[in-house]
């Protein structure tokens, strides 16, 4: 823990390392041996098995890299982490949620990330013992209506990120015309209204949006009818996010392409698009290659524990779920009672990989104030990667 204090003690939470065990099932973290008193108990509810499957693997790594570098303890308790497999089913979550509460006896919540099964489990927390939820992720404006002032989203609302990605893209690349694709989902459409908000606001024109079931893997009809534009704004990710980019390439579309949340598209799919998927641009609130101290040691220890990997933005937002609770309970000293927790996880200030980052009330849950970076892909010695190009500095990701 030592190291993880020295590093950020002025606010509070630190970085990350680790080596745990990395299976997918329910699964309890042993604290440190070193620690005393009551345990600090942290529970992630998420989806290890169905579609939320990757998301929730590269969250569980972040999660155990933030502890080990915190000692698995803060404010002198071990902290016990607890993940529970949902089946990425929301109903499903709010039983996993139940067994956390009342079996486990979590003093907080990590996820779910899926955002029907995150409104289903912060309802389910308003009327039970009001423990606070961190989202990995952010999420829709929906979600504001089950929010219950426990509900801790450091991305924000989904149309923060798609609006401030339009607005680069016509104030700063000067783009007039876009035409639009998305998968048909929540998130895909709140992203795509904050960025016409952006894209209009600095001038821009939207002439075409496009909404594609979400689990095409075909987008040759999509964009055989695609008018000349200036840019392309799209949104797909999983399984879809490669063939899109390589299918638009061979169909000769000449307008670039922008995208939301860059890290859809991720290093080992850049990899395999090769030259394609060079000079690609996206927002994004992380990056491995953001240029802080922290992050490098973050990425360092990241790296060390799993295999060379680099950390993703699920990666990074489970760092910040895990050092958000941590803080909190640091600056209580030692007090993880909810009604505390909650109070202080709502004022502490967090020094973190991408910037520095607070929390902010905002209608039924809270919402962070931090960077937001638009990324190009580069090519980084034997990798492609999403590298910083500008940045948009401590704005509020509030629904745009």
């Amino acid at each position: 823990m030592a190291l993880a204090l020295m590093l950020v003690l002025s606010v509070l939470v630190v970085a990350s390392c680790g080596s745990q065990d990395d299976s997918a099932a329910t699964d309890t973290t042993a604290p440190s041996a070193e620690a005393t008193g009551e345990p600090v108990k942290i529970g992630f509810d998420e989806g290890f098995t169905g579609f939320m499957a990757v998301d929730a693997l590269m969250t569980d790594r972040g999660i155990q890299t933030a502890l080990a570098m915190l000692d698995n303890q803060v404010a002198g308790r071990p902290i016990e982490y607890i993940k529970v497999d949902n089946a990425s089913d929301p109903v499903q979550a709010v039983d996993k949620a139940r067994q956390l509460v009342e079996s486990e006896g979590i003093h907080a919540m990590i996820g779910p990330i899926f955002s029907p099964a995150n409104a289903a489990v912060t309802d389910y927390l308003g009327k039970n013992g009001g423990i606070p939820s961190v989202s990995i992720y952010g999420q829709p404006k929906d979600n504001l209506k089950t929010g219950n002032n426990l509900s801790f989203i450091p991305a924000g609302m989904f149309s923060a990120a798609g609006y401030y990605t339009g607005l680069y893209a016509s104030q700063e690349l000067g783009y007039k015309t876009a035409n639009c694709i998305n998968y048909e989902d929540t998130a895909g459409r709140q992203l795509q209204a904050g960025f016409n908000v952006g894209f209009e606001e600095g001038g821009g024109t939207i002439l075409n949006t496009q909404y594609v079931p979400i689990d095409a893997v075909d987008f040759s009809s999509y964009l055989s009818t695609l008018e000349g534009a200036d840019c392309t704004y799209w949104w797909i990710f999983g399984n879809g996010a490669a063939p899109f980019v390589k299918q638009y390439n061979d169909y000769g579309v000449e307008a670039p392409l922008i995208t939301a949340m860059a890290s859809n598209l991720t290093e080992s799919q850049l990899a395999d698009l090769g030259d394609v998927g060079v000079g690609l641009v996206g927002g994004e609130f992380y990056s491995p290659e953001i240029d802080t101290p922290l992050n490098k040691t973050f990425v360092e220890a990241y790296r060390a524990q799993w295999d060379g990997e680099y950390p993703t933005m699920q990666s990074f937002g489970a760092w910040m779920a895990v050092n958000l609770i941590a803080g909190a309970i640091e600056a209580n000293d030692g007090d993880s009672s909810p009604e505390k927790l909650k109070e202080a996880m709502a004022t502490v200030t967090l020094d973190t990989p991408a910037g520095t980052y607070k929390m902010s009330p905002y209608e039924s849950v809270y919402v962070g104030t931090g960077n937001y970076y638009i990324l190009e892909t580069k090519k980084l010695g034997d990798r492609t990667a999403w590298v910083p190009i500008y940045t948009y500095e401590n704005v509020l990701h509030d629904d745009k």
